[in-house]
């Protein structure tokens, strides 16, 4: 994208979440805040130079950065310094521009990523983002979110278990059995693969260890972990009058491959109880997802959730979609737009314990995400959904669509992908559909499905856009120092 569209689009974008932009005369140290609050929470932009929207409208924004140089020169310096732990990855670039004053100026764009630590100030506040506001949290905040990220592992820490009989005894059988280590006793084993922990001959689970052995990880926990299913007749959930349950939801429990298992084989049964279509001269399945792509699914809502969170994680089945809900948000500097390629583990012992049984739900070699896009695409199903932070805080939540693509879809989620957002003229012009009520009604039934997001009431400022994504995501590799 030139620099033209790049502050067509800032200037289109109010101040929310991941975006702020400040003039250059404000103080750097209060610029500093933002870069902390964004590094805590989802990344973003600040840009320097450019007038608050409530303040002025259009073009006279355009204040510039020449309204105080020595101001920017100060807020790199604080970047540098003033931060703890120091930013890995946050980066710069500027954009030419014709100031409110007619004179040649720049505006100063710093880019800062979503951070795998908690990042405070050397004056010891931490800040978190929240809307547009940078919110300084306290100590019981600062420990929720290191869990979150990752920072604290909730699986290392002693589960009160000292004693065998908890455990599911055939399943330990089955792992040693499978890492060729029958020789070991029990106990030793499971400390020397971290589940455990040893002081003077007296041994004790840790979390991860309950979890993945423990017959009954909830019960000894006191802890919600497990797999809750509800399956429902119809597109959405009924509030009012008789629910449209199919069968009463059930919570799985147990250990964390049990709780795999028993979800994929309930999977199989939705598949095989699906209501037949003839294609060609043979009956089909009318439920489309694959199987391999709810395994992916279910796999990674249980070995990358938050388990200090008291919940389950939600499975629902409705006729057009499968939604995976998994308590926290995206692990590290994990975000929806580099979750296809990008890996971090929250629960590494767990990832690693899993990947080790023979029957392993999870292959562990970085792609799985990616393959469940590619197996979507390759039976002619839209892609996997993930949504934003900022629009379901707290979880990840996927939504496999039971659907076949239309087939416009690829041409507009490529453009999309590139440039952000879509009018009804710019689909038509890449799809070479010529009627417009066509064009709305394919636009509006994406955005009925979640695929896209509306943007603006009025017609000629209305656009769709990918779901809670605030900036092209070309801009997301612009600019970075590559700072390690």
């Amino acid at each position: 994208m030139n620099d033209h569209e790049i502050i067509k689009i800032f200037l289109d974008t109010q101040e929310w979440q991941t975006f702020e932009c400040k003039r250059a005369a404000i103080e750097p140290a209060k610029l500093l805040e933002t870069v902390v609050a964004f590094a805590n929470t989802e990344g973003g932009y600040i840009v320097v130079g450019l007038e608050d929207p409530s303040k002025a409208e259009g073009h006279k924004r355009l204040l510039g950065i020449s309204e105080n140089l020595d101001n920017i020169s100060e807020f790199l310096k604080l970047i540098e310094k003033e931060i703890e732990p120091p930013l890995n990855l946050w980066g710069k670039f500027e954009l030419d521009i014709t100031n409110v004053n007619g004179l040649p100026d720049k505006l100063f764009v710093v880019n800062i990523k979503k951070s795998n630590d908690v990042h405070s100030l050397k004056r010891g506040d931490t800040f978190v983002r929240k809307g547009r506001q940078n919110v300084k949290i306290g100590s019981t905040e600062i420990m929720r979110l290191k869990y979150e990220k990752g920072a604290i592992k909730f699986e290392n820490e002693k589960s009160g278990i000292t004693s065998l009989t908890e455990i599911d005894v055939d399943l330990l059988v089955i792992y040693k059995k499978d890492t060729a280590s029958e020789g070991l006793s029990d106990w030793q084993f499971l400390k020397d693969n971290g589940l455990a922990v040893g002081i003077e001959g007296s041994f004790e689970l840790t979390k991860a260890g309950a979890l993945l052995f423990s017959k009954n990880p909830a019960v000894d926990l006191k802890n919600k972990c497990g797999i809750k299913i509800s399956h429902y007749y119809g597109t959405k959930p009924a509030y009012t009058g008789k629910p449209n349950f199919v069968a009463r939801p059930f919570t799985i429990e147990g250990p964390l491959l049990r709780q795999i298992e028993q979800s994929i084989r309930y999977f199989r049964e939705v598949v095989k109880k699906s209501p037949p279509k003839l294609s060609g001269a043979t009956f089909h399945p009318t439920f489309l997802v694959p199987e391999w792509a709810f395994q992916e699914a279910i796999t990674n809502a249980v070995i990358h959730r938050n388990y200090s969170v008291q919940d389950d994680i939600q499975v629902r089945f409705f006729d057009d979609r499968v939604e995976v809900e998994s308590p926290g948000t995206y692990p590290g500097h994990i975000t929806i737009e580099n979750i296809r390629n990008e890996r971090f583990a929250r629960n590494p012992l767990i990832l690693r314990t899993l990947n080790r049984f023979q029957s392993a739900p999870n292959l562990d070699i970085g792609e799985g995400v990616d393959r469940m896009f590619r197996v979507m695409k390759e039976e002619g199903l839209y892609e996997p959904l993930f949504f934003p932070p900022t629009l379901r805080p707290n979880t990840v939540l996927l939504l496999l669509l039971n659907l076949h693509k239309i087939e416009y879809w690829d041409t507009v989620s490529k453009y999309l992908n590139e440039q952000y957002r879509i009018t009804n003229a710019k689909a038509r012009e890449i799809t070479s559909i010529t009627d417009v009520l066509k064009m709305s009604r394919l636009l509006r039934g994406w955005a009925e499905k979640g695929l896209l997001e509306k943007i603006g009431k009025a017609k000629k400022d209305r656009y769709y856009r990918k779901p809670g994504q605030e900036m092209p995501k070309g801009l997301f590799s612009r600019g970075v120092d590559n700072k390690t």
